[in-house]
């Protein structure tokens, strides 16, 4: 099983929603929970944040922390190569679909109140694992993923958040990736939504955290939802409630 490392909700009192946050390429379970749930903490005080390590170490510092991937891309980090990651992502998500059945028998909560979330390489793999699994989860957030277009048979049709910063133009991770894969979901009556972030390169900002929060909001059961977050005022498109 995966290890991993766990951000209690902020409020101190039992999860009504749980996170789980796949880290990038190089990255690790911990930086997730320290950059991911500081961020999270303001706009969502009921979630308990999981972060898991890939099952693949890069290497370690000297301090002794690890850095992690969850499949092999270190023949396409040069340029990327969708048709490669693929079917590696497909075979990992196999991995992160038990570590997700594994959280959730741990918190004992239903699958509607479940987000699978991730950035980079774990975007990619918060969308294939969320979309390959025989039962709904509320819903895949997806900061940056790369091969997203190249999932044509998905399993199950949670809502989907497509995010990727404005300066990200790559045809692999970046916006245009984002704005196909978009247009691949509608055709398969999902219901997604995909923003772009002004300003923002390749990372995980403040603005992308806070809008992982209203689609938390916005998916779990209404009876268990807490006070709505400040409205956001980003000029671009954010996660509000399902289209008529």
């Amino acid at each position: 099983m995966l290890s991993d490392v766990v951000v209690d909700p902020p409020n101190g009192q039992r999860p009504e929603q749980v996170i789980i946050f796949f880290h990038g390429y190089g990255s690790s379970g911990a930086s997730m929970a320290q950059h991911v749930g500081d961020l999270l903490a303001p706009h969502l005080q009921s979630a308990r944040l999981y972060c898991p390590d890939g099952p693949i170490v890069l290497g370690t510092d000297s301090e002794g922390r690890s850095y992690h991937s969850w499949f092999d891309v270190s023949d396409v980090l040069d340029d990327p190569n969708c048709d490669v990651v693929a079917p590696r992502a497909r075979s990992a998500a196999r991995a992160a679909q038990q570590y997700i059945d594994d959280v959730i028998r741990r918190e004992g909560i239903s699958e509607d109140r479940v987000i699978i979330a991730g950035f980079s390489q774990g975007g990619t793999m918060a969308f294939y694992s969320g979309l390959l699994r025989t039962s709904e989860v509320a819903g895949v957030y997806c900061l940056s993923g790369g091969a997203l277009d190249r999932l044509t048979d998905p399993v199950s049709k949670p809502p989907v958040g497509l995010l990727a910063g404005e300066r990200e133009h790559q045809d692999y991770s970046g916006y245009p990736m984002a704005q196909k894969t978009r247009a691949q979901l509608d055709a398969q009556g999902f219901r997604v939504d995909c923003a772009v972030l002004g300003g923002q390169g390749h990372d995980i900002s403040p603005e992308s955290v806070k809008l992982l929060a209203q689609l938390t909001h916005f998916l779990t059961p209404k009876e268990l939802r807490p006070s709505p977050p400040p409205q956001n005022t980003h000029k671009n498109k954010s996660f509000g409630p399902p289209s008529p």
